[in-house]
C-alpha cells in the first residue's frame, strides 16, 4: 500500500522559507514575522525589508483560504512584491484567486519529511500600493518626526495618528514614504526597546530575524 503524503504544517513551511531567505538575502536585510498591516487588522507571515518591502503569506495543508481575499487586498496596499507559499492542496485555488503579480511557491514534503520549496511563479511589481496604508506602517512618533522633516510643523504636536498619516499620504511621494518605512523596519531592533533579539516576540506581536544565521540545509527552492 502506498504511504499517504505527509501533510505540511505552517511551522514547517515557515522554517523552510526563513532558511531559504536567510541563505540568499544580504546582511542588511531584515526578516520580520507576523508584521501587522492596516493597523494590525492583518498580519503577513514573513516580511522582508531590503531596498524593497516584500511579503510572504503561508497557507499550509491545515489552513483554509477563507481569509485570503481580505488579506490580499490589505497586503497589496503596502508591499512592493508579494508571494504566497502553499501546498499542492491549494495551489490551483490560489492561482485562480490572486492577481498574476503575486509569486507562487509550492511546499512539498520529501520521503524523509523534509520540506522542499519549488518556485512556480515569480512575483512581479505590485502596482496597487496606497500611501495612507504605507504611512500607517510607521509608529506614531516615527510618522510625526518624518512629517516634520519633510514638511515642517504642518500639524500640531499632539495630532492623532490618523491626522499624521493622512497628511503624510497627501504631502509626501509614495516611494519616499516606502523608503522611510523600510528604514524604520531595519532600525527598530537597534533603536527601540520594543524589539527583542532574533526569534523573540516583539511588543506588537512581530518577530524579527537578523539575516546571517546558518540556514538548515534540507530546505531548498528549485
Amino acid at each position: 500500500m502506498r504511504k499517504a503524503a505527509h501533510r505540511l504544517t505552517e511551522n514547517s513551511i515557515r522554517a523552510a522559507l526563513l532558511a531559504w531567505l536567510q541563505k540568499r538575502l544580504p546582511g542588511s536585510a531584515r526578516l520580520i514575522e507576523e508584521l501587522g498591516v492596516e493597523h494590525g487588522s492583518s498580519r503577513i507571515d514573513v516580511a522582508v525589508a531590503t531596498s524593497l518591502l516584500s511579503g510572504y503569506e503561508i497557507k499550509s495543508d491545515f489552513d483554509t483560504l477563507d481569509r485570503l481575499a481580505r488579506q490580499m487586498h490589505a497586503y497589496q496596499r503596502v508591499f512592493d512584491a508579494l508571494t504566497i507559499v502553499t501546498t499542492m492542496a491549494f495551489v490551483d485555488e490560489v492561482e485562480a484567486l490572486l492577481p498574476d503579480s503575486w509569486g507562487v511557491i509550492v511546499a512539498k514534503s520529501s520521503p524523509a519529511q523534509q520540506v522542499t520549496l519549488v518556485r512556480r511563479r515569480q512575483a512581479a511589481p505590485n502596482t496597487r500600493r496606497d500611501a495612507m496604508s504605507l504611512a500607517a506602517m510607521l509608529w506614531r512618533d516615527e510618522a510625526y518626526t518624518f512629517l516634520v522633516e519633510q514638511c515642517g510643523p504642518v500639524v500640531r504636536a499632539n495630532a492623532t495618528r490618523g491626522e499624521i498619516y493622512e497628511t503624510l499620504a497627501t504631502s509626501v511621494p509614495l516611494d519616499v514614504i516606502r523608503n522611510r518605512v523600510l528604514d524604520a523596519l531595519k532600525l527598530r531592533n537597534i533603536t527601540t526597546p520594543r524589539l527583542h533579539s532574533a526569534g523573540n516576540e516583539l511588543a506588537r506581536g512581530e518577530r524579527q530575524v537578523m539575516v546571517g544565521g546558518v540556514p538548515t540545509p534540507c530546505h531548498e527552492i528549485a
